[in-house]
């Protein structure tokens, strides 16, 4: 939610705990259905040709661009400009099965993503995130038949927690963790990159990820203390969050060689997205959930049964909420994930996150068996 991070900094100096008190916490989780299409869609898949027609119209030509459209908004328009998403280049071939040369049936990889608001009022929901983590991909490797992982978290803002932190405490001590005030790092490059992996913890410390990448792969030593580090990103971030801008912009452009997540996305990957916020993306990022929709089918080259949404969102506004005053009710957020084939949400209140995941091995696992090499 959108807590200023100086109050809430400057009520930590006084050793108060920054967010929001949880004590009506209901255990219940809320969880919705799924639909299998969005009427009316225009994408335009990275390195296709052609054109497919799920309930909507997807179309590639290889220009690497998205343009959405509805029957409300036919032109595809935001204002007087149509909303469009860069969907990067062609992410590479895919591995045939080592003994006949053949394409293997199912998917053999998942790219998991994990969209983490770091505003104000999240380090329960961040911790919690950080707990179930073990146990989900613990049964993700025991239930699914692939084995081969990737695994990327980002942040909900382009800015720098470590930096933002260290301008309130430069108010009132000459040094900011072990940085002379007149002196911080300012972030540059990826590091000042809404969308980017991150590597580090908010107080600007390595976490440990190997390999050179902004996102763990197998083999990744200490994995589930890796993922705490950086998905417990922090709560002095933008109270603007944009969620599903950042979302976009990961899977987008920034996987091209050279680009800050270069090589995270790829093409014969099941993609698994899980975001989590406390407050609806109704004014910050771009587009709508139609668009956020097509920019994720377009990444996947037209294929929306290759990915898999998670969301842990705010559910007042649902029958029987977990939620009582600590979440805003986030309709466009849930109309995101209702909108894909393996789409669920379940409720950021809710004092455990394992049942949810525990729920989401079995989506995962399905939609891995379904999954469809791009041709």
């Amino acid at each position: 939610m959108r807590y200023p991070s100086t109050a809430c900094l400057c009520t930590a100096l006084l050793v108060v705990a920054c967010g929001e008190t949880d004590d009506n916490r209901n255990p219940q989780q809320t969880s919705a259905g799924s639909i299998t299409a969005i009427p009316g869609i225009t994408v335009t898949a990275p390195g296709t040709s052609e054109t497919t027609d799920p309930g909507g119209t997807m179309s590639g030509t290889g220009t690497g661009e998205v343009t959405e459209t509805s029957s409300a908004n036919p032109t595809g328009s935001a204002g007087s400009e149509g909303v469009k998403f860069d969907v990067g280049e062609d992410s590479g071939g895919i591995d045939p099965n080592p003994m006949t040369g053949e394409p293997m049936g199912g998917c053999q990889k998942i790219d998991f993503l994990f969209v983490v608001d770091n505003s104000g009022s999240m380090a329960e929901e961040q911790a919690a995130l950080a707990a179930s983590f073990d146990g989900f991909i613990t049964s993700i490797q025991n239930t699914v038949m692939a084995e081969d992982y990737h695994i990327m978290v980002i942040d909900t803002d382009a800015g720098n927690a470590f930096l933002q932190e260290c301008l309130v405490l430069c108010s009132f001590f000459p040094e900011c963790e072990g940085y002379p005030c007149n002196n911080l790092p300012q972030p540059t490059g990826c590091d000042a990159t809404l969308g980017v992996g991150l590597t580090k913890d908010p107080s600007d410390a390595d976490c440990g990820i190997t390999g050179g990448h902004r996102y763990m792969v197998d083999g990744q030593p200490n994995l589930a203390s890796t993922f705490e580090c950086v998905a417990k990103v922090g709560t002095n971030g933008d109270g603007s969050e944009r969620p599903m801008e950042a979302m976009v912009t990961a899977v987008g452009t920034l996987n091209n060689a050279g680009q800050c997540n270069e090589g995270f996305l790829r093409k014969d990957a099941l993609l698994v997205v899980t975001f989590i916020t406390d407050e609806e993306d109704d004014e910050e990022s771009n587009g709508n959930p139609v668009g956020w929709n097509a920019a994720l089918v377009a990444a996947k080259y037209g294929l929306e049964q290759n990915i898999v949404v998670l969301g842990l969102i705010g559910d007042p506004d649902q029958p029987n909420p977990v939620c009582t005053g600590q979440a805003e009710a986030s309709p466009r957020l849930r109309q995101f994930a209702e909108s894909f084939t393996y789409g669920s949400w379940g409720s950021i209140c809710s004092p455990d996150y394992a049942p949810f995941f525990d729920a989401a091995v079995s989506v995962v696992d399905t939609a891995c068996e379904q999954f469809e090499p791009p041709g």
